[in-house]
């Protein structure tokens, strides 16, 4: 999970990326709906997504930073891959 000093340039961002990951953590393969407890927790979370501001790089660089300290003192390190695709298709494309 994400440790509170996670920084995304401004705290209020950084609160909101900290709650949401400990939501999503906490039921891991739901969606952002069953996750939030509520119609505003919800808005919130689809509002700090759409934020220009909040950029993917820097919530993947604060979840390895996050990571980091076990990474380091462990001999094995598992790492996952999906290797999944999507395409959308439709005939009247070319």
């Amino acid at each position: 999970m994400l440790r509170k000093d996670t920084e995304l340039g401004n705290k209020l961002r950084t609160k909101g990326l900290v709650k949401i990951s400990h939501q999503m953590a906490s039921s891991i393969g739901s969606s952002t709906v069953k996750t939030s407890c509520s119609q505003i927790s919800i808005e919130g979370v689809y509002r700090f997504l759409r934020n220009d501001k909040v950029d993917a790089d820097n919530i993947a660089v604060a979840g390895l930073n996050s990571r980091l300290p076990a990474l380091t003192s462990s001999n094995t390190i598992l790492t996952l891959e999906d290797t999944s695709t999507l395409c959308q298709r439709h005939n009247v494309t070319k």
